[in-house]
């Protein structure tokens, strides 16, 4: 509003889906203007019927001393939200792959320690059984 600023981009994630995350550079100022109208809308806009003139109330420079602030941080935190959501949502399938190969992990073991168990116990029986036969024997 001061003029000091010329631009500004803002870099942030947007979210896309909760696979998808796409790196976005946004320009917030300057906004977009109407004066980027083609020669041809221009013409057409003159031949139905000329420019119209709209009457506001208030002026239209009060309403735009409101409407651009206020347009600038709804694009401003629109672009934190997406950023949040993104790193929530980045966050979560992480922890989602940790747990789930946590749960790999101890399949793998509970079943190693499992046949490990089994193996000693029947050295254990065989050795059992084999001091029974030579006593006998």
């Amino acid at each position: 509003m001061q003029g000091e600023v010329d631009r500004v981009d803002v870099a942030y994630t947007k979210f896309i889906s909760s696979s998808k995350q796409i790196a976005t550079l946004e320009t917030l100022l300057p906004l977009g203007s109407l004066a980027d109208e083609t020669d041809d809308q221009k013409d057409a806009g003159d031949a139905s019927g000329g420019n119209l003139d709209y009457e506001f109330f208030p002026s239209a420079e009060s309403i735009l001393q409101e409407v651009v602030p206020t347009s600038f941080k709804v694009k401003l935190f629109k672009c934190f939200l997406d950023a949040a959501v993104s790193e929530q949502i980045s966050r979560m399938v992480a922890m989602k792959a940790a747990t789930d190969n946590a749960g790999d992990m101890i399949r793998t073991l509970s079943r190693n320690y499992n046949r490990a168990r089994q193996s000693q116990i029947t050295n254990e029986i065989m050795e059992v059984i084999g001091g029974s036969e030579a006593l006998n024997g």
